[in-house]
């Protein structure tokens, strides 16, 4: 007998709309899922594309405080209006209870745009984080490094502590630094590796930060040898983006980093340090997206990245932008599981993750462009853009 041919049917969805495709198949839709899940579907140029919302999110950067007890012209605090306030203890307790709904978290990072060690709790904060079993790491400017903070980093056995050191060289530290005292960070910095070794501990492992401008970049290699001489596990090295046009001549993006930057200590640099791209290339990658990262501001706002917690004005190549602040939510209001699949975020994801925005550093149409004055909207209709971003380009980064 012959069997007849049922046409398939087809599902008609709205873009953007939520749907759940069940594992019995009775809705044959081109994706390969090993339970019945939700997914967002959403019209693309060249068709159709399902995203399945997965409460995947891999690292968290969290942002404690504000205040800081230095002044750096090169800060992004230099540029703002927000207020310097701690985060309060609610807000923490709320993310806290969020984390442990992300079955894929593997670690936090406290940090953002302030001086963590100056929150009264801390301590408290990264007990808590450490608890849950998560790789939990800290950036600090080292002011705050006394014996008694060591030994309660130590004990609580805090993974990585990133330190700020933009030169080698005290007077050169002391300028870039307002506020601070090099002689002291360094002292106190030698000091944690001291106790460490008295408490026969790698943890915290040590990170060096440097940030590179005019006026500190020849000094790159004898910072990495005071790195080594410390024992340090890591340098990460990133370009300055100046918040401040007195910084906008000290950028030193147009080397030709293919070469010998320094003589022959460049195999130095390229093996014990994480270098930015000095020089602007084709290729686009974000390390936020690339590695399921989200950002939680001191008032318990998301956002996908650092360049985006806050508003605030920058110079890109000597150009003034405006920076507008983008938020997908806040944790007192809801879980982080629940911000992160939301409809709105995913697309953002997923549009940077396909490189769907335009390139404004190097468009031949820049001059004149008056897109590129802020990030609120670009020429392809993305709000926020991401077409103007130098941590796209590898030029900007952080631990």
């Amino acid at each position: 007998m012959k069997r007849s041919l049922q046409k398939p049917q087809i599902q008609c969805l709205t873009a953007g709309e939520k749907v759940r495709i069940q594992k019995d198949g009775s809705t044959k839709l081109p994706i390969s899922l090993k339970q019945e899940q939700d997914a967002l579907f959403f019209k693309t140029a060249d068709g159709y594309q399902i995203v399945p919302l997965l409460p995947d999110v891999k690292r968290i950067y969290i942002e404690v405080t504000t205040k800081c007890n230095f002044d750096c012209i090169t800060c992004i605090r230099s540029s703002w209006e927000d207020e310097l306030i701690h985060m309060d203890w609610t807000t923490f307790e709320n993310i806290l209870e969020s984390l442990k709904g992300l079955p894929d978290l593997q670690s936090v990072h406290f940090g953002g745009f302030g001086e963590p060690m100056m929150h009264p709790r801390i301590f408290d904060m990264l007990k808590a984080v450490k608890s849950l079993g998560l790789r939990v790491e800290m950036i600090t400017n080292g002011s705050f490094l006394r014996e008694e903070m060591i030994r309660n980093l130590i004990d609580l056995e805090l993974d990585v502590l990133f330190t700020s050191l933009d030169s080698p060289e005290e007077e050169e530290y002391n300028a870039i630094r307002q506020g601070a005292n090099f002689q002291s960070v360094y002292q106190n910095v030698v000091r944690l590796q001291s106790l460490k070794q008295e408490k026969n501990t790698k943890k915290p492992e040590l990170g060096i930060e440097f940030v590179a401008m005019k006026k500190n970049f020849a000094r790159l290699p004898k910072l990495i040898r005071l790195a080594w001489d410390l024992h340090a596990s890591q340098v990460v090295v990133t370009n300055l983006m100046p918040y401040h046009e007195s910084m906008k001549d000290e950028i030193v993006y147009d080397l030709d980093d293919t070469g010998n930057l320094f003589g022959q200590d460049s195999l130095l640099t390229s093996i014990r340090a994480q270098m930015a791209n000095m020089k602007l290339r084709t290729e686009r990658y974000c390390k936020f997206i690339a590695d399921k990262s989200l950002c939680i501001n001191h008032m318990g706002y998301i956002s996908p990245c650092y360049a985006l917690m806050h508003s605030y004005q920058c110079y890109v190549y000597g150009r003034k932008k405006r920076m507008s602040a983008y938020h997908l939510g806040n944790v007192n209001e809801k879980p982080l599981r629940e911000i992160w699949m939301d409809s709105r975020y995913v697309r953002f994801r997923q549009t940077v993750k396909d490189y769907h925005f335009p390139s404004c550093t190097d468009c031949k149409s820049l001059d004149g462009c008056n897109y590129t004055e802020s990030n609120e909207m670009d020429c392809w209709g993305n709000s926020p853009s991401c077409a103007d971003c130098l941590w796209a380009r590898r030029m900007i980064a952080c631990p």
